[in-house]
This record gives C-alpha cells, sequence and structure tokens, in this order.
C-alpha cells in the first residue's frame, strides 16, 4: 500500500507524524477519551515514517561534530520513572503518539515543567519514594531504544492505550544528573553536554564516546 500527504490530510496523522504532540502522561491523567490514534491511523504513521516524511530527527550531514546519541525531553515524575534502576518498578516504556525508525542510545532528559496531575496517580505514588523531589532540567539516564511497537493492549504497567510503545533497555541511573536545556522530539545533544555527563558521571565514557 503507497500512502500519500493526501491520504493522511483527512485526519490528524500528518501533523502527529511531523510535530511533537502530546507530552508523556497525558493520557494517564486526561479524562477519557477515544484513543488518539486508531490501527489504522497507527499503521499509516509507519507507512508515512517509511517514505521518510519526517526526518527532522537525523542529524545534519555537515555537522562538525557528528553523534550517533540523541535525547528526549519527558516530564517529571516519567522522567525520574525511567531514571529507576529497579526493573520491577521503573518505567521501561515512553508513549507517544509519534514514531521513529532511529535507534540507539538515547539521553532521558527531564524536562521544566512538572506533571502535577501524575504525582497524583496510585501507581506513581507507590513507586517513588515519600520524599520524592523531581529532578527538573537535567539528564537523568542513559538508556538503549530498542524499538518500537504500536499499542498492543498493556505490554507494561507503564503503557498508555492508543499510543506507540517505546521500549527502553540497558537504562543507566547518572549518578549526577546534569544540567541541559531540552527540545521537542528526539534532539541531538553537542559534544561539549555529552563531555559534561561523562566528566560527572565516568562510569559512562565509553557508551558517550559515539
Amino acid at each position: 500500500m503507497t500512502v500519500t500527504i493526501a491520504d493522511a490530510y483527512d485526519a490528524r496523522l500528518y501533523a502527529q507524524a511531523r510535530h511533537e504532540a502530546e507530552p508523556t502522561g497525558a493520557l494517564f491523567t486526561a479524562s477519557p477519551r477515544p484513543a488518539p490514534l486508531t490501527a489504522r491511523q497507527q499503521r499509516l504513521n509507519f507507512e508515512l515514517l517509511g517514505q521518510a516524511i519526517s526526518p527532522r530527527h537525523q542529524a545534519p550531514p555537515t555537522d562538525p561534530e557528528p553523534t550517533a546519541i540523541r535525547a528526549l525531553t519527558i516530564k517529571p515524575p516519567w522522567s525520574d520513572l525511567i531514571a529507576l534502576q529497579d526493573e520491577q518498578l521503573a518505567k521501561r516504556i515512553e508513549n507517544r503518539v509519534w514514531t521513529t525508525n532511529w535507534r540507539g542510545t538515547l539521553l532521558i532528559h527531564g524536562g521544566q515543567t512538572i506533571d502535577k496531575q501524575a504525582l497524583a496517580l496510585p501507581a506513581v505514588r507507590e513507586v517513588l519514594p515519600d520524599d520524592y523531589e523531581p529532578i527538573q532540567g537535567h539528564i537523568v539516564a542513559v538508556a538503549d531504544l530498542a524499538g518500537v511497537h504500536a499499542d498492543d493492549g498493556a505490554c507494561t504497567r507503564w503503557s498508555e492505550y492508543g499510543c506507540f510503545h517505546w521500549e527502553l533497555r540497558n537504562v543507566q541511573t547518572l549518578q549526577q544528573p546534569v544540567h541541559a536545556t531540552g527540545s521537542q522530539r528526539l534532539w541531538k545533544p553537542n559534544r561539549q553536554l555529552l563531555d559534561q555527563i561523562t566528566a560527572a558521571n565516568p562510569a559512562l565514557t565509553t557508551r558517550l564516546s559515539g
């Protein structure tokens, strides 16, 4: 099946495929409503991506300091839940209404804005310590984006219905979070930021050398 831009304009898909949509946690905290993407729209999203309609996550070919590493800004407490080391409790699925073909080392950046409604959710409260303080505006962990799959029900306790589920593996928490300014979608960290991370967290030197 060949998908054209015209095919996607009759729904929200094209805009969602090219622009940042609702941040993580929005569907957890919003009132009940239809899934943001139907199964057909999810398939179209994958096919549009395959036609390179949304390549903005790619590094410029003339970049003087190329790196294969990318970063993703996520609202606390969701970013801090990813940074947890207990695999039974940690969030290893990131929910998005857009997908990507990119795979590799991913910096987890805690955004400046806190999802305050999420802090009242029982599933969140039972995992976070009583004295929890959100880490805002900092890189808090490094992970591998191992895959992305369309909503298949509830693959983990943290999965949101109707979203693409980004599969996070090999998560390492930064013992010393590093300040950074985030951005929408996948963004490319510069070498200076990577050097700051490894200087504060020497155990990550080899992993962030690419």
